[in-house]
C-alpha cells in the first residue's frame, strides 16, 4: 500500500467514525429514551451502537497512525492531503474527547447497556 493510499484510508476511516458518532449523538438527542427498547436496539441504531461501543478502538488506532503523518514533510508538501488528514484527525480527536466525558458516557450507556 502506498503512502498516499494509506493517508486517504486514514482520512476515510476517521471520517466514517466521526460521521457515525455524530449520527449516534443526533439519534440520541432526537429520540425519546423510552422509545429505545431494552432487549435489542432497532435496526437504524446498529451503526450507532457499534461506533459508540467499539468506535474508540479504530479511532484511537487511526489517530496514533495519523499524528506522525501530520509531522511528515512529504505529507505537508501536498496541501490537499495535509488538510484532509488534519481535519479528519482533529475531528477524530474531538470525538474521542467527547467519548471520555460525562455526555459521552451517557450516550454509551444509552446505546450499549
Amino acid at each position: 500500500m502506498t503512502a498516499g493510499r494509506l493517508l486517504w484510508t486514514l482520512v476515510v476511516i476517521q471520517g466514517v467514525i466521526v460521521a457515525l458518532y455524530g449520527y449516534a449523538a443526533v439519534a440520541y438527542l432526537t429520540s425519546d429514551a423510552g422509545f429505545f427498547p431494552e432487549q435489542a436496539p432497532p435496526v437504524w441504531a446498529w451503526p450507532a451502537v457499534a461506533v459508540v461501543g467499539l468506535g474508540f478502538v479504530p479511532a484511537a488506532t487511526a489517530l496514533v497512525v495519523a499524528v506522525p503523518g501530520l509531522a511528515s514533510p512529504r505529507v505537508r508538501e501536498d496541501r490537499r492531503r495535509f488538510t484532509a488528514l488534519a481535519v479528519a484527525t482533529t475531528a477524530s480527536a474531538l470525538v474521542l474527547a467527547v467519548m471520555a466525558t460525562p455526555p459521552g458516557w451517557v450516550l454509551f450507556d444509552w446505546y450499549v447497556s
